[in-house]
């Protein structure tokens, strides 16, 4: 599966891939079989004389599921080609960013389906695709977001190659299983009028198979995505690479992990701050992430925003009764929060005191991630002689969804010459 440096291979991803998709199609029959099995022993009279049963029933397993399509409709966002003539990000107005995308589809031989583009105001650099699994009807639903702090760092070359990775999520990289999500839908949906049907709510046990039936079903659903979501990340990272080549790539990735880097101390010092005990937990996180400015800033420039931020909130802070209220239901949970976060905050706290690699050394520049062919082999040769050394100080893991950033980089350096139009030549 992977190479001496513990590097996967792009073939055995792509035949991982593959395999599981194999699968994947046996577990959609088997879905619809039972779904149909499902539907044959529902008394359909008894669902006419208890619409409100029925209805509690089918909620218990779709709300979930509608509930995260509904904070994704209601997210702040705009497409691309919606934005005014006026507005720009960094570098970018509406009409730079449509060419890029189109150049992206064009260079990676996708169709220009009309996928709407999204500006999200997010202070990170990241972007997201999004695919409910819903079909054609609701297509509309779907679409790629980029997180405006990308714009605001990030190259053009690098915001294709992060487009080019969002598109491999929708187009190329994906489970079978979770296009027809629908199908789980249903036939969760199903089981639970079914056990409604046959046990009723009179008693303990009602209640728990009325809970436990679309637990299992996703729980179920997401095993698939959970095994081999790495490999899905890895493909999709080689993806964007074909659009702009690999250096450009990882030129991203060490921004990517700049950023993270940076938002970590400073969510660090402010969970552990003086006025944190002030806000709720969702609060106290609210009011970093909007503190971060937009664009370039030094770890100090962005500490003092944040805790000047911090500090005039709580002073303004007044007693109200929804505040009340809001204690009164909320406290528990608030303070189990708080003390997760105080967790984490320690989690990162001690990340400072392990060894960093001092990649940066080797920039030509060490204000511009810029790195030629040359210098390039200095830094895998660096992180991998040197394998102890954290590449950057955030919370990573082998089992997290995404690989850890030195696993990416080293990925797409050792697979270069198999990605398309990414080899050594390319490089030169």
């Amino acid at each position: 599966m992977a190479t001496s440096t513990s590097v996967p291979r792009r073939s055995d991803l792509l035949d991982q891939l593959s395999r599981a998709n194999r699968f994947a199609w046996i577990v959609l029959m088997l879905e619809v079989m039972g779904l149909a099995i499902a539907c044959s022993f529902i008394d359909w009279k008894w669902i006419e004389r208890e619409p409100i049963v029925t209805a509690v029933a089918i909620g218990v397993m779709v709300c979930p599921f509608v509930f995260a399509i509904l904070k994704s409709v209601i997210t702040k966002k705009v497409r691309i080609q919606d934005l005014r003539e006026s507005t720009k990000f960094g570098q970018y107005d509406k009409y730079r960013l449509e060419a890029l995308y189109r150049d992206t589809l064009e260079k990676l031989g996708l169709p220009d389906d009309a996928l709407p583009v999204y500006i999200v105001g997010s202070r990170s650099i990241n972007a997201m695709a999004m695919h409910w699994g819903l079909g054609h009807v609701f297509k509309s639903l779907n679409g790629i977001y980029l997180n405006r702090q990308s714009l605001h760092k990030l190259e053009p070359a690098e915001i294709q190659d992060i487009m080019g990775h969002e598109l491999g999520h929708y187009y190329k990289h994906y489970l079978v299983i979770d296009r027809f999500r629908i199908v789980t839908l249903l036939l969760g949906s199903t089981i639970g009028v079914l056990a409604a049907q046959r046990v009723g709510f009179d008693g303990m046990f009602g209640y728990l198979a009325l809970a436990g039936v679309p637990a299992f079903f996703w729980m179920l659903s997401s095993l698939p995505h959970a095994r081999n979501s790495q490999t899905i990340e890895y493909l999709c990272d080689d993806l964007g690479a074909q659009v702009g080549g690999v250096i450009t790539s990882i030129h991203g990735l060490l921004k990517i992990g700049l950023d993270a880097e940076v938002e970590c101390v400073v969510l660090q010092q402010a969970i552990l701050s003086k006025v944190a005990g002030n806000f709720s937990p969702s609060e106290l996180i609210d009011a970093v992430a909007l503190s971060i400015p937009y664009g370039h800033a030094t770890r100090a420039e962005i500490e003092e925003k944040v805790n000047r931020e911090l500090r005039a909130r709580a002073a303004n802070q007044t007693a109200s009764v929804g505040g009340f209220l809001n204690y009164i239901w909320n406290s528990d949970s608030d303070a189990d929060a708080a003390e997760e976060l105080k967790k984490e905050a320690k989690k990162i706290q001690k990340l400072q005191a392990e060894p960093r690699l001092d990649w940066e050394a080797i920039l030509a520049n060490p204000n511009r991630i810029e790195i030629d062919v040359e210098r390039m082999e200095e830094l895998i040769g660096l992180i991998e002689s040197r394998p102890i050394e954290k590449l950057f100080r955030i919370p990573e893991s082998p089992d997290d969804a995404h690989p850890p950033l030195r696993s990416r980089i080293l990925y797409l350096w050792h697979n270069r010459n198999e990605i398309p139009g990414s080899g050594s030549k390319r490089m030169r």
